[in-house]
């Protein structure tokens, strides 16, 4: 599949409402109702598989890069993967056949890290999309990355606690808070090195 702007969508016909997004884990970018997938290159063809669900699948992470779980919801019916063009593959399945409602999508992806902010001519990167019937929840990341953590940092001024959570979260509230001081340092020095 074709992307421009480093991104491709997961939505209905219904018009897009880019003032709900949010950015904050880097990869996959809820909104209202659908979301945003946001490539690493900036131009050029992904490799994209897709699957509908009636329940949630087993956690594999082990294959791919990142992992993340986002709500999403549709409005018009008609979830589906498209380039935010008039481009669409013809070959990804419709990602609600249960009709209007909420869904859990855990967007696997691997590669983005390859040519960031680039333009390829072969595919570089690969996502396969989950998506499965359920009512909204807390947005997880279950396999992390650097692109990841950045983007996570950058935006803990905009994201609350409660918005995003990791797979494994600590069960003592100061062990967590540790820990994230941690993560937030371990960030920082990384990025300084870059």
């Amino acid at each position: 599949m074709f992307v421009n702007e480093g991104i491709f969508g997961v939505s209905d016909d219904a018009e897009v409402p880019m003032e709900t997004v949010r950015w904050s884990n880097g990869l996959a970018a809820p909104m209202d109702h659908g979301a945003w997938i946001l490539t690493g290159i900036n131009t050029g063809p992904v490799r994209v598989e897709a699957h509908c669900l009636d329940a949630a699948p087993p956690v594999e992470a082990t294959e791919w890069e990142e992992v993340v779980e986002i709500s999403v919801r549709s409005t018009a019916g008609d979830l589906r993967i498209n380039s935010g063009y008039d481009i669409t593959p013809d070959a990804l399945p419709v990602l609600n056949p249960h009709g209007p409602g909420w869904y859990r999508m855990r967007v696997h992806a691997s590669g983005r890290s390859i040519n960031p902010d680039g333009v390829s001519d072969e595919p570089v990167e690969d996502y396969l999309i989950t998506v499965w019937p359920q009512e909204p929840a807390q947005s997880v990341v279950i396999r992390s990355s650097k692109m990841i953590d950045e983007a996570l940092l950058a935006n803990a001024d905009t994201t609350s606690e409660e918005t995003i959570t990791h797979a494994t979260p600590e069960q003592d509230d100061t062990a967590e808070g540790d820990r994230r001081s941690d993560t937030r340092a371990r960030l920082l020095r990384s990025l300084q090195d870059d």
